[in-house]
């Protein structure tokens, strides 16, 4: 084999070895966001509605001050989407897309929370 094949096939071995090093996995994105707290770019019931995603798969949250509700529930990753699950009463299940580190609410597919209605689009985002 020449010398320009052999350098042809290095390059596209380590293109795809670099590619998938490199490829964002479910796994990733759940260790990015877990931990976070995000606050809706709205009002809440009299104040901040946040959604906190806890390291342990977990998560609460609050619609704002003048609720007594807290939404508990599970949430995980799925093909760059959050789906929160959660199991009481009713469950209910709450999609968001991951765009530029905010949560983007996807009313196609979720339930609305108790007392908040989010639209589609609605971003939540990340706590400072």
């Amino acid at each position: 084999m020449d010398t320009v094949k052999r350098i042809v096939i290095c390059v596209l071995a380590f293109g795809l070895l670099a590619g998938a090093a490199c490829k964002k996995t479910d796994a990733n994105v759940r260790d990015m966001l877990a931990g976070k707290t995000f606050v809706w770019e709205k009002e809440g019931c009299g104040g901040d509605f946040t959604i906190t995603l806890n390291a342990d798969g977990s998560y609460q949250y609050y619609e704002g001050f003048l609720s007594s509700y807290i939404g508990l529930g599970t949430w995980t990753i799925e093909n760059d989407m959050v789906i929160l699950t959660e199991q009481g009463g009713q469950d209910s299940v709450y999609r968001f897309a991951i765009k530029d580190g905010a949560l983007v609410y996807l009313a196609d597919g979720s339930d609305n929370f108790l007392y908040v209605k989010a639209s589609d689009g609605d971003r939540f985002l990340p706590e400072e």
